[in-house]
């Protein structure tokens, strides 16, 4: 029996793409995620958003762009929601979409409101605590859809994503750095003479 030219091979056919074979969501260990997270002042979260987005791209096949969902993650922040809740059917209690997309937004509008006004200022100030008043919100709605993404994938310790690397130790390094830079901030405006006094005992004993 004479074959058909035009098929396509049953091996080509029967092969699965290897990227459908890993795992659909950002999977981080938990211990990590928080590390990450406080370390660089919620920073970490705009890298999380796009790992997310770039994972349904590349093993759903979603038609997404990563980077500027990441960027404006205020706006898609609700959609991933929802997609977690689509990989998560039929494991666990779905998320509470609407709630959690509303408290992220909001904490991510206010607190870019209060850092640009802030910016205008002299010294730290009130906005300035306001904003970093509202990290643990982000924080909390952010690792609540961490939980459940592990869960999803069937990794709930983030086993595949448990160990640091080169480049999350240079976020933490940069993260503590400006973390200094704010508290030092924030001192030298509630504490103005306390502050100097111990930056010039610093500097001496420095030098």
């Amino acid at each position: 029996m004479e074959s058909n030219v035009y098929q396509a091979p049953a091996s080509e056919i029967l092969t699965a793409k290897p990227e459908a074979a890993g795992v659909a969501l950002y999977v981080v260990a938990p211990w990590k995620f928080n590390l990450l997270f406080w370390a660089t002042m919620g920073i970490y979260g705009l890298y999380w958003n796009f790992k997310n987005w770039q994972y349904q791209k590349n093993h759903r096949g979603k038609n997404v762009q990563p980077v500027w969902r990441a960027l404006f993650s205020v706006f898609f922040f609700g959609p991933l929601l929802k997609t977690i809740n689509q990989e998560n059917e039929g494991k666990a209690k779905p998320l509470p979409v609407f709630a959690l997309a509303t408290l992220y937004i909001l904490a991510n509008l206010i607190s870019t409101v209060c850092d640009r006004a802030a910016a205008r200022m002299d010294s730290f100030g009130i906005l300035d605590l306001v904003s970093l008043a509202l990290i643990p919100v982000t924080w909390a709605v952010m690792f609540k859809a961490q939980k459940t993404i592990n869960f999803s994938q069937d990794d709930t310790q983030g086993r595949r994503n448990n160990r640091l690397t080169l480049a999350n130790g240079i976020w933490i390094m940069l993260g503590m750095v400006l973390w200094g830079l704010i508290l030092l901030g924030l001192a030298s405006g509630y504490f103005p003479e306390q502050t100097q006094a111990f930056l010039s005992s610093l500097i001496m004993t420095a030098s």
